[in-house]
């Protein structure tokens, strides 16, 4: 074989190594991009759910507030009156419509961590909306805990109404810190993620 000959040979194989490597890249590139594109994808809807959920659960906690520091407010003034506490009394005085917990909406969390979603959100964002739902959490296993201890049938005995209107007092000043806290959680943090979606 002549040297022009092998030089032609060597030139054949550059070409076709070269055409391999660029199709590779762009088989690679457009892999990349389509993933890319569906993480972001994943993440705007994620966004959209986390934006809706809050406000739901914003609205839930804020339909409450005034019920729970009026609830509050009128057990205190039954237990520090000097009249005896009776069953009698405490209907009278305190209008008692039930405790009214919240019920946290949590699927737009779930759903973000099963695809893992929350991934492809900027991560101060992510921590953000992280501390919102520990915190309706912590609320939720408040509420949880009392409602289990509370309304057994010792507690609800109408010999003991001092006993029950203790209890909801010490719960109520949980209630009525946490709810205001996780307010303004959800104030601050619902507007980031409406900003992150506008984007």
């Amino acid at each position: 074989m002549s040297f022009r000959g092998e030089q032609r040979s060597f030139l054949n194989l550059l070409f076709e190594v070269v055409l391999i490597a660029v199709g590779v890249f762009l088989a690679l590139w457009a892999n990349n991009w389509h993933e890319n594109s569906e993480h972001r994808a994943q993440a705007r809807a994620a966004l959209r759910n986390f934006a809706a959920e809050m406000e739901t659960n914003r609205q839930a906690t804020q339909r409450n507030r005034a019920y729970h520091e009026t609830l509050g407010r009128e057990l205190e003034q039954f237990l520090r009156s000097k009249e005896p506490p009776n069953e009698e009394r405490l209907y009278k005085e305190v209008h008692f419509e039930g405790v009214r917990p919240v019920i946290f909406e949590h699927t737009a969390w779930d759903l973000a961590l099963a695809t893992q979603a929350l991934s492809y959100l900027k991560p101060e964002l992510a921590f953000d909306i992280s501390k919102v739902y520990t915190q309706q959490n912590a609320f939720q296993t408040l509420e949880n805990s009392f409602l289990a201890s509370a309304f057994t049938p010792a507690s609800m005995s109408s010999d003991n109404p001092k006993g029950m209107a203790t209890a909801m007092v010490f719960y109520l000043i949980d209630v009525n810190q946490q709810e205001p806290a996780l307010l303004r959680l959800y104030d601050r943090v619902i507007p980031e993620v409406n900003s992150a979606l506008s984007h």
